[in-house]
């Protein structure tokens, strides 16, 4: 037998074998029933039901290596009794919205108040496998990352990642200012901080308070290079006119010409402010003019109090890996992404409603319920 023959057989032996891997085995397409039960660790259910059990609760299974999604509502009693599942590691969420005019009247203010819990990296295999959700209220920040590009054009050429950005929007009724606002990426040494995130880099919207609006509904892209991709890459895409740009002036870096040049404050390594195509955990920050004297980690991280932390978004490849996470779940409870680096895709969060023709998106503080994946990337369109 020939060399080459010999190498093909091995190459479909390898790819039947991963094939095998994603397909149900006799075993593991035995289905089952487990129970559910949502619990609030806060005051709003008890004041509103007089129970901590949260009835109404919209909860949602994902089977991580079969992608197969179950959804569900607790009843009066705060259960759920979710059929047909199967053997698999899961990620769990619920979440329960209470109106502003039923917050007015129980608890007297004028807000509406959203509970939202995770199990992460659960196993389920048995009948009498059960579980139990801890909720929480979560907060809507004013301007949130509405989109992050960062998983790189699919080949030809291979490994074109120059062309990945963020989309910040305004997701409130009123006129926000970015001025003051920075840009960082946490590392995986955030984890176990109570009070700060350990960002790589950090950079900084420019101005002196208010050079840069965002009006109701208005969004703003940060490129790393601001420039039309798609002359060196067909299948990239045209950021030529991105507002703002991580722009390296200590490098080679590419200087777009029609977007403003983000403040660097910190830059650990690379000719430009990377992403990671396969795990990363951005994060909008709002910092004060005050914030000139900043300390750094052992590994030249700079530190960013959680504090001033007004969105975060964590992507992996793996989203079974919560043991990993970079971020708290204050800031992201949840992970999004799970598509392998160069497929062009992005992720994109979910819209919430219409309010007087506003998109208004989703903003829970869980990036598995915020986030979609999209084929491809919508700079500058809330889709």
């Amino acid at each position: 037998m020939q060399r080459f023959e010999i190498i093909v057989i091995i190459f479909l032996a390898f790819v039947l074998l991963q094939k095998c891997k994603k397909e149900l085995t006799t075993e593991g397409s035995r289905q089952f029933s487990i129970r559910v039960v949502a619990t609030d660790t806060s005051f709003v259910t008890r004041q509103i039901g007089n129970t901590k059990r949260v009835a109404g609760a919209e909860l949602e299974l994902h089977s991580v290596n079969y992608s197969i999604s179950y959804k569900a509502v607790t009843d009066s009693d705060g259960v759920a009794l979710i059929s047909n599942i199967i053997p698999d590691i899961y990620n769990c969420s619920a979440k329960k919205d209470y109106s502003r005019e039923i917050v007015k009247e129980y608890i007297g203010l004028q807000e509406s108040i959203t509970l939202v819990g995770t199990v992460s990296s659960v196993a389920l295999s048995d009948p009498g496998d059960s579980l139990q959700i801890l909720l929480k209220p979560v907060f809507a920040s004013n301007l949130v990352i509405s989109e992050i590009y960062y998983n790189g054009a699919p080949p030809p050429p291979p490994y074109y990642y120059h062309d990945q950005f963020t989309e910040i929007y305004n997701n409130s009724s009123d006129t926000v200012y970015l001025d003051g606002y920075a840009i960082g990426d946490a590392s995986y040494s955030s984890r176990g901080d109570p009070q700060y995130l350990h960002c790589v880099h950090l950079y900084q919207f420019p101005g002196g308070g208010h050079d840069y609006p965002i009006p109701p509904g208005g969004i703003k892209i940060i490129a790393q290079d601001a420039i039309d991709h798609t002359e060196y890459d067909s299948s990239s895409i045209d950021l030529s006119r991105a507002d703002f740009e991580y722009y390296n002036h200590l490098s080679n870096d590419v200087d777009g010409p029609n977007a403003v040049n983000m403040i660097q404050i910190h830059h650990k390594y690379g000719y430009d402010f990377l992403y990671s195509v396969m795990n990363d955990a951005i994060v909008l920050f709002k910092l004060e003019k005050s914030d000139t004297l900043w300390q750094y980690d052992d590994f030249n991280e700079i530190l960013v109090p959680i504090s001033k932390a007004v969105d975060g978004v964590e992507y992996k490849e793996d989203l079974t890996e919560y043991e990993y996470k970079h971020l708290p779940d204050e800031i992201d409870a949840g992970i999004t992404g799970g598509s392998p680096a160069y497929k062009g895709k992005s992720i994109a969060r979910r819209i919430l409603n219409i309010v007087n023709g506003q998109i208004i998106l989703m903003d829970h503080n869980n990036s598995s319920l915020d986030f979609q994946v999209i084929d491809k990337p919508t700079p500058g369109w809330i889709e």
